[in-house]
C-alpha cells in the first residue's frame, strides 16, 4: 500500500489476495498521531487484511522507534490477523498455490 491510512479502495483492491503489504508505521497507542501524519497502526493494517479476506499481512514503513524492537507491532496486529508479519531487509517470502 505505500504510505497511507487505510481505506476502502485498498481494502478492494486486496479482497481474496495472497498477500497484502501495508503501512504500519505505529502502533495503537500513537493512533491520534497515525490519524494526524496520515498512516496506519498495525491494528488498522489487520483490520483491513481481516475484512479484504487476505491470506498473509506483511507489516511495513515501520516507525523507526521500533527498529530495535517491532514486536509490539506485530502483536498487536496478529491479535486481529494472525497470519501477519513484519518486513525485514532483504526479507523473502514464497506464495504457495492456493487448494481450490
Amino acid at each position: 500500500t505505500g504510505d497511507t491510512r487505510p481505506c476502502r479502495s485498498v481494502e478492494l483492491a486486496s479482497r481474496a489476495a495472497d498477500l497484502l503489504i501495508h503501512d504500519s508505521t505505529l502502533a495503537s497507542d500513537m493512533a491520534d498521531w497515525a490519524l494526524e501524519t496520515k498512516h496506519s497502526t498495525a491494528k488498522e493494517a489487520a483490520e483491513l487484511a481481516r475484512r479484504a479476506g487476505v491470506r498473509h499481512l506483511v507489516l511495513t514503513h515501520i516507525s523507526s522507534r521500533y527498529s530495535k524492537d517491532s514486536s509490539p507491532l506485530l502483536n498487536e496486529a496478529r491479535s486481529v490477523f494472525h497470519r501477519t508479519d513484519v518486513a525485514e531487509d532483504l526479507m523473502s517470502l514464497e506464495i504457495g498455490l492456493r487448494d481450490e
